[in-house]
């Protein structure tokens, strides 16, 4: 799922953690009242040609998204309103 389609969907990217601060984070998120995702990292996520950048992937860091538990409820379609000149 690309960063549009997630953001689409109420996600918020909070930050990348390795997975044991991710789990902390997500329960702190949780107690919170928020919907958690953390996912892996995928070579598209990081900085092409940076061999050292791959670390991160080896040692299980995780992307940590947010959205309020009740999104869908608050989830309204976006509405155009035309203005008449007169």
């Amino acid at each position: 799922m690309s960063e549009a389609e997630r953001a689409a969907q109420g996600w918020e990217h909070r930050f990348v953690a390795d997975a044991a601060r991710a789990a902390e984070a997500a329960a702190l998120y949780e107690a919170m009242g928020f919907e958690v995702r953390a996912d892996p990292l995928k070579p598209q996520d990081l900085r092409e040609g940076c061999e050292a950048c791959r670390l991160p992937m080896l040692l299980n860091f995780r992307k940590l998204y947010t959205r309020p538990r009740d999104w869908q409820a608050n989830a309204k379609p976006a509405t155009f309103q035309s203005r008449s000149d007169g």
